[in-house]
């Protein structure tokens, strides 16, 4: 028990410092701030557009997870680039902790960041476009969104991991940001999306995270959705831990952790 207490200490503690550390780049700091009040205008706008026919507040907490995909994919893509610009890889690799112990707190605070570019869209489309929410539905939808961030962070140690031998990462986070919009039932319902594409939205976490929001905004059970993006994001951890671990020993071998 008192292993677990002191690895749960250790993951929180590292991920407040990423979060602090994540906070001092002003451009971050800057992008997060404003691309929620864009896509929260966006949201408004469609929502107009279609007569009003579309609720705007599931409106508005889709543009929200938009911003939190964003922030994951950046973020938890470019993790070991950014650690070896800042001259700190050697030393996390040559640490007696397994890289994806260092890793994983850093792409659980850019998923926070992220679900803080959530909570600014929601607060924006509250104070500026009159949106309502239910005070009784808030503690609802505070629990759904913290398991998706959790969900989302390992979710990004997978992605860390997939990205880590790019020159270039932010040329493949660009361009599948959309995509997994698309795929993830965040700008459209799961069910409007081709037969084919809708169990590869089941695999992903904000797929059920966005579901599991969604419900509790709206006051209706959301616990299984909720539990099924606890469940997934568990096994994203796993195959991102393994992942990142083979990369590692493999990038070791070659002597390629300077490519990286």
């Amino acid at each position: 028990m008192t292993t677990v207490t002191n690895s749960a200490a250790s993951f929180f503690t590292a991920t407040w410092f990423h979060i602090r550390d994540l906070s001092r780049e002003t451009s971050d700091v800057a992008l997060n701030l404003i691309t929620p009040v864009f896509y929260a205008c966006i949201a408004y706008f469609l929502h107009r557009a279609g007569g009003g026919e579309q609720n705007l507040a599931d409106l508005m907490i889709g543009a929200g997870l938009m911003g939190m995909w964003s922030s994951i994919m950046f973020g938890a893509g470019t993790v070991i680039k950014v650690q070896r610009y800042q001259g700190t890889l050697e030393f996390l690799l040559g640490s007696p902790k397994r890289l994806s112990a260092i890793v994983i707190p850093i792409t659980t605070a850019a998923s926070v960041f992220g679900a803080a570019s959530m909570l600014l869209t929601c607060l924006w489309g509250v104070i500026v476009f009159g949106v309502r929410f239910d005070p009784a539905h808030v503690a609802g939808m505070a629990a759904a969104a913290v398991v998706t961030t959790l969900a989302m962070g390992a979710f990004g140690l997978l992605v860390a991991a997939l990205f880590v031998q790019a020159r270039r990462a932010e040329s493949m986070a660009s361009p599948m940001i959309a995509p997994l919009w698309m795929i993830s039932g965040i700008l459209v319902p799961v069910s409007g999306l081709i037969e084919p594409l809708r169990p590869l939205s089941r695999v992903l976490p904000m797929s059920w995270g966005a579901e599991a929001v969604r419900a509790a905004a709206a006051g209706l059970p959301f616990l299984p959705a909720m539990a099924w993006c606890a469940a997934s994001g568990l096994v994203y951890l796993f195959v991102g831990s393994w992942a990142i671990e083979v990369v590692a020993r493999r990038s070791r071998h070659k002597g390629e952790v300077n490519l990286w």
